[in-house]
């Protein structure tokens, strides 16, 4: 009976740590897929580093778990992702860093303030976006014939609040955001993070904390296509 009971206690010592491995698994396998969704829109290339000990052990199944961004961050960069349960009631906050690869714009050359920007004014760059500040210009047709409200030094990145433009979107500012697919539109509300001209790149913050990104156009509206 002893040798019994022994041989019982080592092998629930040994699938002690698997089934703790199986739940961190799952745990990082679903904040990472929801990091992917909200990053799409961004770049195709996104990194996502979760440190192991940034999963905690003790964490309950949950049939129904929900991810959301912590209050004050977005989905890129250094974040944290929530994920709550109703049944069992728990919430955890897990922090994660999202890099996104793709190309934005840095200044060619020292850039005074006034210029108004040309090619020859700036190069592309492909790295990690989201090490970068927020309104990172990403695109030629955001920077062409703008001009700058202050000086920009070479190498730096061009940024939207960099611009002296009529923004159609100011930061801070509740939009409407509206979805058009093939056949159909769909509007939400948000919050403006950056600030935009006509036709630029913003980026809002919804209800529900996700953050987007969509085309600023006047009276305050966003457009998202899928």
């Amino acid at each position: 009976m002893l040798r019994i009971l022994r041989t019982t206690l080592l092998v629930a010592l040994c699938l002690a740590p698997l089934a703790a491995r199986a739940t961190d698994t799952d745990l990082r396998a679903f904040v990472e897929a929801f990091l992917q969704r909200e990053t799409r829109q961004i770049a195709d290339k996104v990194t996502i580093e979760i440190k192991p000990n940034a999963l905690p052990r003790n964490a309950q199944d949950c049939s129904r778990p929900e991810a959301f961004l912590a209050p004050g961050r977005r989905a890129w960069g250094s974040t944290v992702v929530g994920v709550r349960c109703t049944e069992p009631r728990w919430t955890i906050y897990i922090p994660a860093r999202v890099h996104v690869e793709g190309t934005y714009l840095t200044a060619a050359r020292p850039l005074s303030a006034g210029t108004e920007l040309a090619p020859a004014d700036w190069t592309p760059v492909t790295g990690d976006v989201a090490a970068q500040p927020a309104g990172v210009l990403r695109t030629p047709e955001q920077a062409g014939g703008a001009k700058l409200r202050v000086a920009v030094a070479a190498g730096a990145a061009l940024r939207s609040d960099q611009l002296l433009v009529v923004s159609a979107v100011q930061r801070g500012q509740k939009v409407q955001v509206v979805y058009r697919g093939d056949g159909f539109t769909v509007a939400n509300e948000g919050t403006a993070l950056t600030a935009a001209a006509e036709g630029q790149t913003v980026q809002v913050r919804l209800g529900d904390g996700r953050t987007i990104q969509g085309i600023a156009r006047s009276g305050g509206l966003v457009e998202v296509s899928h």
